[in-house]
């Protein structure tokens, strides 16, 4: 677990409890996905590492940038962030807060990576397999990968499970020369 992740938890775990107890976990994550893509953003990155400049006004430019597109609660919330130097923070605060998003709703956010675009129907079929295995509701994604040869792999939170041709192809090579 990185440090970033440390310092990350207190701050998605806030944000989130704000968040459902507004009932708005919804507008929290939308938010949150925003600020993270400015703060990623190789020029504002420049801003965020400028010692010259002070935490408040860092803040300030953040939600200049935001404008009207976050709550109030938000904007203070950018501004607790930039006060503690925190704002780097934001991609790992993204990823914690829809854990907790997930966890709440009973779901599971997934990704089948494979060599070749999947069929509705293989979607389909992966997603009712990983809701039976989980027990919760299923969120799949795809994504292409042409060096996995064949197959799929599966990822849902921890599990990952890998039915590509090169896990295979690596294990009977395993195999043989041991």
């Amino acid at each position: 677990m990185s440090e970033y992740t440390t310092q990350a938890r207190p701050y998605a775990k806030a944000a989130f409890e704000v968040s459902q107890a507004e009932s708005k976990q919804v507008e929290w994550s939308d938010a949150l996905h925003l600020v993270e893509a400015i703060v990623s953003n190789d020029d504002f990155a420049a801003v965020i590492d400028n010692p010259a400049m002070g935490a408040d006004a860092k803040g300030e430019i953040l939600i200049d940038i935001c404008g009207d597109k976050i709550s109030a609660k938000q904007k203070n919330f950018i501004k607790t962030l930039s006060e503690n130097n925190r704002l780097v923070l934001m991609p790992e605060i993204v990823v914690l807060f829809e854990a907790h998003r997930a966890e709440a709703e009973n779901t599971v956010e997934a990704t089948a990576t494979s060599a070749y675009a999947l069929s509705d129907a293989q979607v389909q079929s992966m997603t009712d397999a990983l809701k039976k295995k989980l027990g919760r509701e299923v969120n799949l994604t795809t994504e292409i990968d042409q060096s996995l040869i064949g197959g799929v792999v599966i990822r849902a939170g921890d599990l990952v499970i890998d039915g590509s041709t090169q896990a295979k192809i690596g294990s009977l090579t395993h195999a043989v020369s041991h």
